[in-house]
């Protein structure tokens, strides 16, 4: 049976580190569309799908969430087609994403909370240059929305303060893809 692993937790868990390490195993990350314009090395359909706001609307989506003036969501059809074609595929959402995955795809879904500190998450969005005003907007709207407590009802927890190479071995141990590509080709 084919699985979707989705990884869950407050900002600057490191998700998206994660989910770019993870690509060099074959492992698919499914790709959620945005209305926001595309930053310097982004690429359509490969880090987002980029739409316009009217394009986003008439797009039929499990998760939708606003940030600072753009839309994100994940689209049915992306779930569905990944589930489809591949044994394990990744994606990382928030709890509305994670109710409507486990609707959508039952005991196919398991999650896994990547648990961070507040320093640590702080530390990781300074480092990204992220301003203060978004930090603690982003911190807040976390709290309120209870990011920082979805350990409890995750499939797993995986500390994420320290090396990003050992969560990562722990999420490929979690899927079942232990098996390490050779770095040195």
């Amino acid at each position: 049976m084919n699985k979707v692993y989705a990884l869950i937790g407050p900002p600057a868990a490191g998700k998206s580190s994660i989910l770019h390490e993870l690509a060099q195993y074959a492992i698919p990350e499914m790709v959620s569309h945005t209305t926001r314009k595309p930053r310097p090395g982004e690429e359509h359909g490969i880090h987002y799908y980029f739409v316009s706001k009217d394009d986003f609307q008439k797009t039929e989506l499990i998760e939708r969430v606003e940030y600072s003036g753009n839309f994100y969501g994940l689209s049915k059809a992306e779930v569905l087609d990944k589930v489809k074609l591949y044994p394990v595929s990744l994606v990382a959402v928030e709890m509305q994403g994670l109710t409507q995955l486990k609707k959508l795809l039952a005991n196919r879904l398991e999650s896994i909370f990547l648990m961070a500190d507040y320093d640590t998450i702080i530390t990781r969005m300074l480092d990204r240059g992220d301003a203060d005003a978004l930090i603690n907007r982003r911190i807040e709207y976390a709290k309120s929305t209870g990011e920082f407590d979805q350990w409890q009802t995750a499939n797993y927890v995986v500390k994420s303060t320290g090396s990003l190479e050992i969560v990562v071995r722990q999420v490929l141990a979690i899927t079942g893809n232990v098996t390490l590509p050779d770095k040195s080709v």
